[in-house]
């Protein structure tokens, strides 16, 4: 599995009740398949990972497997609270099918380094695949160290890469020193979008994006235009800081993202699991009718 380009962290479409909509899913997933991602992310923090339960995780891991049909790689979230949690939902996903497994630090206790490597490395004891390191300590408050990385990339074949939703982008130049030395081919992607190109200036392989639910053709020619070296960025990159206000729908921000992808019809419903406040439908129509050029999934 080669984590380069760029990989929609898949939405997790629900119905009105709550329940998983495994055909909506599905679709999303053709469809994203369909304008070039260059692999999928389910069960990511925009799929809202922590709100589901073990056998919850593993339809949807099915479902993501068997619509992508092996024509991209899918690298599954698995973290959880403990290293125990975490290490069973690995052997889950793998069982699933998923050609890697995306792995935060333990969620809850802050632990000191030695302990975050012990973590990690009983996951790769858990799963044959690759595992990709994950890393936003605005949610974990737990920053994986750059010295860490740098042990495991040179320690660990298994760990292929590292996601860093971080917003200084030193901190992306900095794992890319610490690493590539030991793994020229150790892939670091950026999880903020409006990171993407000055991460790839620095030598980062594209990014995970949530954006990317929303607006796929984008965040794909994005991504594309930086590596080629085009002269079209600076207005691709001007089109995707124009949405990125999406995030600002509400707090955490899944909600308003998943209202504003049903306000474009790519998912069919609005719902989260996580509480979107009041109104937010509303917001995300008005959103949505602002911001032009989203197609729709849902028939």
């Amino acid at each position: 599995m080669q984590l380069s380009g760029l990989w929609p962290a898949l939405l997790t479409p629900v119905t009105a009740t709550g329940a998983v909509d495994h055909d909506n899913l599905a679709a999303l997933t053709t469809d994203l398949i369909s304008r070039g991602v260059d692999g999928l992310v389910p069960l990511g923090s925009t799929g809202e990972f922590t709100e589901f339960g073990p056998a919850e995780r593993a339809a949807i891991l099915e479902t993501v497997v068997t619509a992508a049909d092996g024509r991209v790689p899918v690298l599954a979230g698995v973290s959880g609270l403990s290293t125990r949690e975490t290490c069973e939902l690995a052997a889950q996903a793998t069982g699933a099918g998923v050609d890697g497994v995306l792995v935060l630090p333990p969620l809850y206790w802050k632990v000191p380094e030695d302990r975050l490597a012990g973590h990690f490395r009983q996951v790769l004891a858990a799963t044959d695949r690759p595992v990709v390191l994950y890393d936003f300590p605005a949610l974990t408050a737990q920053p994986l160290p750059t010295s860490l990385l740098q042990r495991l990339a040179a320690e660990e074949p298994q760990v292929v890469g590292a996601k860093l939703t971080v917003r200084d982008i030193t901190a992306i130049t900095a794992a890319l020193a610490a690493t590539r030395p030991h793994r020229p081919g150790f892939a670091v992607v950026t999880g903020f979008e409006d990171l993407i190109p000055a991460a790839m200036w620095a030598g980062a392989d594209g990014a995970i994006s949530g954006l990317a639910n929303l607006q796929p053709d984008l965040l794909v020619a994005l991504v594309a235009a930086v590596r080629a070296g085009s002269p079209d960025v600076a207005a691709l990159y001007e089109r995707v800081m124009a949405i990125f206000d999406v995030y600002g729908l509400s707090e955490p921000a899944i909600p308003g993202l998943k209202a504003a992808a049903a306000a474009l019809g790519r998912i069919a419903s609005p719902r989260s699991r996580l509480d979107g406040g009041s109104g937010l439908a509303e917001a995300a129509t008005r959103w949505a009718e602002s911001h032009h050029g989203a197609e729709a999934v849902v028939a």
